[in-house]
C-alpha cells in the first residue's frame, strides 16, 4: 500500500514551514507581497530554489534539506544582522509593502508580527512533536513581549527540528502505540471496537455487550460509561457500572480506573469506609501512572480535603499544578478557587480565565460573576452577559446551571440597560425552570415571579403554580417554610397557598 504524507499547511497540528507560510499569507495586508515564494526567500535568503521543490517543503513532502539547515545553524545566538534582515523581509509581506525600517525590536512590536507570533505559538501548542520546555520558553518570552526572540526561536525549530516529511500510517501507529503503552490493550481489542463504533448500526449495544464479554477493555469501558451516566436505563447503576470498569480496568484502562476511584471515594459503591477508600485511592494512583489527567487533579482533591490521606494544601496545590501542565481545566479551577481564598486575585482570574478560554462552564459562569460584580476586574455588565452565555453553550453533563439562573436573575427578570437586554419574562421563567434540579432558589424567583402575576391579574392558574412550586421545594428543602412565609403571607391568610409538605 502506498505511503500517503501527513500535508503540513492545511492544519493547526504543526509548527512546520507549510504552516508558517500559510498564516503569513493569512494575515498580511496586501495577498499580491504574501506569495509562497517570497516567504520562502524571506527565510533562506537565497534566490535560486525552483518553485517545486519550494512547493514540495512548504507542503511538507520534501524534508528541508541540509544546506538551508547549515545557513541556519550559524544563527543560534541572535540578534544578528541575518536574523534582522529576515524580519525585516517577512514585516514588508505583512504590511504590503517594501519597508526600509531599520529599527527592527520596534517592527517586532507592530501589531501585525505580535499575531504572527501568537499564531505560531497556537500552532507550537497544538503539535505533538514540540516539547513543553520549548512552548514554556515561548510562553515566556512572549508574556515579555520579547516578540523578536520568539520569531527567532520559532524559525529555528521550523528548519532545523521539525521533522518532515511524516507519514500518515506512521503517524497514526506511533500515535497509537503511545496511547496503548503499559497497558495491556492489544491493537486487536482496538480495531474490534472501532469496527462496531462505525459500522454496527442499531446493533450497537448487543455488539457491545459481546465484545465485553470477551474481555475487549473499550466496549467494557463503553457500557461502564453508559450505566454510570444513566443513559442504558435513564438512572445510573454504579454497581453494573463497576463490573464493567473492572474488566477494562484488568487491562489497564485509565480512565476505567479513575471512574472506578471516583464512585469509592464519593460512597456511590462501598460503604464509604477505610478499605474501599484505600481501594479507590489505589485505583487512581494506577490511572495516574497509565497517564490520566484526571486522576492527577483527583489525588490533589483528595489531599486538599482529607479523603482517604492527611489534609495537606501544599501537596493538593502540587498536584492541581502538575494536571495543568496538561491544559486540564478542572486543575486550573482549583488553583484558581485557592488563590481566590488567599486574595491573590490576579493568579485566580488568570486560571479562571484560561478554563473560561476552553469554555468550561464553571469558569465561564465564574467569569460572568466577577464582571457583574467588579471583582478585580472592572464591572462590565456586557460581559457579565456574554460569559453567562458562553457557560451554557456547553453539553448538559458539564454544565453549570447557575449561569443560567444568573442570566435569568440579572438579565432578563427585569432587562438590563447597560448590556442592552430587554425584560422578557418568559425567558426569565424558562431559565429558572431549566435549572430548578440543580438550585432550589430557582423556585423561590418562580414563586415571586408568580405571585406578582396573581397580584396584577388574580389568575387561579398562577395560584396552581405557586402551589406546585412549594409542594416540590418542600420535598428538597426542610427551610423552605421560612424561606416562603414573609413572602406568601398575605396570600396565606387568605388560604389561596398552602404552606405545608405533601
Amino acid at each position: 500500500m502506498k505511503q500517503k504524507y501527513v500535508k503540513m499547511n492545511n492544519n493547526q497540528r504543526h509548527l512546520s514551514l507549510g504552516n508558517f507560510t500559510r498564516i503569513v499569507k493569512e494575515i498580511s495586508l496586501n495577498k499580491t507581497f504574501a506569495s509562497q515564494t517570497e516567504i520562502f526567500f524571506s527565510l533562506f535568503g537565497v534566490d535560486d530554489v525552483s518553485d517545486s521543490t519550494i512547493n514540495n517543503y512548504c507542503i511538507g513532502y520534501r524534508a528541508i534539506g541540509s544546506d538551508f539547515k547549515q545557513m541556519y545553524i550559524k544563527r543560534k545566538k541572535y540578534p544578528n544582522r541575518e536574523f534582522d534582515d529576515t524580519i525585516l523581509s517577512i514585516m514588508s509581506i505583512l504590511k504590503g509593502q517594501v519597508l526600509n525600517e531599520r529599527n527592527i525590536l520596534s517592527l517586532t512590536k507592530d501589531d501585525l508580527f505580535k499575531k504572527l507570533c501568537f499564531e505560531l505559538y497556537n500552532l507550537a501548542k497544538n503539535d505533538e512533536s514540540v516539547s513543553y520546555k520549548f512552548t514554556s520558553k515561548i510562553h515566556e518570552l512572549l508574556d515579555k513581549e520579547m516578540f523578536y526572540e520568539s520569531f527567532c526561536e520559532f524559525a529555528l525549530y521550523i528548519v532545523l527540528e521539525k521533522a518532515q516529511p511524516v507519514y500518515v500510517d506512521k503517524t497514526q501507529r506511533e500515535l497509537f502505540e503511545n496511547i496503548l503503552n503499559n497497558t495491556n490493550i492489544s491493537m486487536s481489542d482496538l480495531e474490534k471496537f472501532l469496527k462496531v463504533q462505525l459500522q454496527d448500526g442499531i446493533n450497537y449495544i448487543y455488539s457491545l455487550k459481546k465484545l465485553a464479554r470477551d474481555g475487549n477493555p473499550y466496549a467494557s469501558f463503553e457500557l461502564g460509561d453508559m450505566e454510570y451516566k444513566g443513559t442504558m436505563m435513564g438512572y445510573p447503576r454504579y454497581v453494573k457500572a463497576y463490573e464493567y470498569f473492572s474488566v477494562a480496568a484488568q487491562k489497564n484502562h485509565p480512565r476505567a480506573h479513575w471512574l472506578i476511584a471516583r464512585m469509592l471515594l464519593n460512597g456511590s459503591i462501598g460503604d464509604g469506609k477505610h478499605d474501599d477508600l484505600e481501594k479507590g485511592f489505589n485505583h487512581l494512583i494506577s490511572a495516574e501512572k497509565l497517564g490520566s489527567v484526571a486522576a492527577i487533579n483527583s489525588i490533589g482533591l483528595c489531599y486538599l480535603n482529607g479523603v482517604y490521606v492527611k489534609k495537606d494544601i501544599d501537596k493538593a496545590t502540587e498536584y492541581f499544578k502538575k494536571a495543568t501542565l496538561e491544559d486540564y481545566v478542572y486543575a486550573h479551577n482549583n488553583l484558581g478557587k485557592l488563590f481566590e481564598e488567599k486574595g491573590e486575585l490576579e493568579k485566580a482570574y488568570n486560571h479562571y480565565m484560561f478554563s473560561c478560554s476552553l469554555e468550561e462552564s464553571w469558569a465561564c459562569n465564574k467569569m460572568g460573576l466577577w464582571y457583574k460584580d467588579g471583582i478585580y476586574v472592572t464591572k462590565n455588565l456586557k460581559k457579565s452577559f456574554e460569559y453567562f452565555n458562553k457557560a451554557i453553550s456547553v453539553p448538559k453533563d458539564i454544565l453549570d446551571y447557575w449561569a443560567y439562573y444568573n442570566l435569568a436573575k440579572y438579565f432578563y427578570l427585569d432587562g438590563c440597560y447597560e448590556a442592552g437586554i430587554e425584560k422578557d419574562t418568559l425567558k426569565a421563567i424558562k431559565y429558572f425552570e431549566i435549572c430548578l434540579e440543580k438550585i432550589d432558589e430557582a423556585y423561590l424567583e418562580l414563586i415571586d415571579i408568580y405571585r406578582d402575576k396573581y397580584k396584577e391579574e388574580r389568575l387561579d392558574k398562577y395560584l396552581d403554580k405557586i402551589n406546585e412550586y412549594i409542594a416540590a421545594l418542600s420535598l428538597k428543602d426542610d427551610s423552605y417554610e421560612e424561606k416562603i412565609g414573609k413572602k406568601m403571607s398575605n396570600l396565606i391568610k387568605e388560604k389561596l397557598v398552602v404552606v405545608k409538605k405533601v
